[in-house]
């Protein structure tokens, strides 16, 4: 089966007039269903809310799976937050929030580890957590190739992701496995993905500036 792992809905959105993410779960369930993906894990910022939603439309489609997440934003960097049904608070040190993930019967994947947009990263401090994004399709391919040799290196269980916030960019990276709270663990996972085009992501910025104008998702 082919899951997209890292994704944002409108869900992402937490503050008034600024659009982090422009589709709402159903519509990035469709998109990633025309992208001929088996299943997704929705992980929008710091809340539950866009994958236990999408989990519910999900059941409409066949055959298409949705497992809630999150990404979480400890004070050394992003966690994806995989399997959780509760938010883990913002703002915690990195062991803690690995921690109270576990609690919550889910796995932590860090983030675009070397990350130049996002700041701060985890850097090296991915190796703390259960398994490390060695593909995410919005990184700079230096920045993909430091997490992916370091994973390597220490024997850490791999993932890919689109780190979609808009529709279009649904399935230009994941997985492929049978179960991705099971298989990434025991390093059973395969791997796709192509970094997304300039061209959408000058289109996605456009769309959130006129978002942002109208006040709603455009």
């Amino acid at each position: 089966m082919k899951w997209e792992t890292h994704c944002h809905s409108v869900y992402s959105n937490r503050r008034r007039r600024w659009f982090d993410a422009l589709n709402t779960p159903r519509e990035m369930i469709e998109a990633a269903i025309k992208r001929g993906l088996n299943g997704m894990i929705i992980t929008d910022h710091d809340s539950v809310e866009g994958g236990l939603t999408g989990r519910k439309i999900a059941r409409r489609y066949k055959e298409f799976h949705v497992i809630p997440g999150a990404e979480v934003s400890s004070r050394s960097g992003h966690i994806l937050a995989i399997g959780i049904e509760e938010n883990v608070p913002k703002g915690l040190a990195l062991d803690e929030t690995t921690e109270r993930i576990h609690d919550l019967g889910g796995i932590a994947i860090a983030s675009h580890p070397f990350s130049s947009r996002v700041s701060p990263s985890l850097g090296e401090g991915c190796l703390k957590t259960d398994g490390v994004e060695v593909f995410n399709a919005m990184n700079r391919g230096r920045e993909n190739w430091k997490a992916s040799l370091l994973a390597q290196r220490h024997e850490r269980p791999k993932t890919a992701g689109s780190d979609a916030h808009w529709a279009s960019a649904i399935g230009n990276a994941g997985i492929i496995c049978n179960d991705p709270l099971e298989d990434i663990a025991k390093r059973r996972t395969g791997l796709f993905g192509n970094y997304t085009s300039m061209l959408d992501v000058q289109v996605f910025h456009f769309r959130q500036l006129v978002s942002t104008v109208a006040n709603k998702p455009m």
